[in-house]
């Protein structure tokens, strides 16, 4: 006799039984996240494919498998940040009167045509734009420029900032459930710099009881 719906996920958490989820086994739930980090080349790139590798290090991403979740493992995405990892640039004002180039400026140039497309098994999610996803949190510097020689330069950083964008109804990646975030560009975009990006779904992970 085949297994319902029911009988297959159980027992997964009482709320999440709206979602689909492949694990017949007791599940504790934690708060956690899924972050993934790669590099936007100037000049060259139109997109990007989040967490669809196994990363060189835990610095660039959490992801143990490329673009799925070991079972029983599943996640409930409550909220998507995005955050840019930058350094503090220091410009030259003199020969940029015009368009002020540097990390600020670059952000500005991602966000304003970037958007972010979410695919689970065979749903597509968004698109959502760039700028609506904000990282949430960040380095908030004070910056100053003084002396004769620093009088035209200035330094610049910036994070896409605000409240979280939170997303209702949440969205469920299952065991084994094949997963990916593309950030698209309609055209590659001319940066000061190289950039890495890190996109990072916030929520809530289910995992096996130890």
């Amino acid at each position: 006799m085949a297994l319902t719906n029911d009988q297959l996920n159980n027992p997964i958490p009482a709320e999440w039984m709206d979602y689909v989820t492949q694990s017949p086994v007791a599940l504790e739930v934690i708060p956690d996240q899924l972050y993934s980090a790669l590099t936007y080349t100037d000049n060259t790139t139109i997109e990007l494919d989040f967490f669809s590798a196994v990363p060189a290090n835990q610095g660039l991403s959490n992801m143990t498998q490329p673009g799925f979740l070991p079972n029983p493992q599943s996640f409930l995405i409550q909220a998507i940040r995005i955050y840019f990892r930058i350094p503090i640039m220091t410009v030259d004002m003199a020969a940029s009167a015009a368009n002020l180039v540097g990390v600020v400026n670059d952000i500005a140039l991602l966000v304003n045509t970037g958007r972010l497309v979410l695919t689970i098994g065979n749903k597509t999610y968004g698109p959502w734009r760039l700028w609506m996803l904000p990282a949430g949190s960040g380095l908030v510097p004070q910056l100053a420029a003084a002396g004769g020689e620093a009088a035209s330069q200035v330094s610049t950083y910036g994070q896409l900032m605000g409240p979280l964008w939170g997303m209702f109804p949440h969205l469920m990646i299952a065991p084994l459930q094949n997963f990916v975030a593309a950030m698209l560009w309609p055209a590659a975009v001319d940066l000061s710099t190289d950039m890495v990006v890190e996109v990072l779904f916030d929520g809530q992970r289910a995992r096996a009881v130890q």
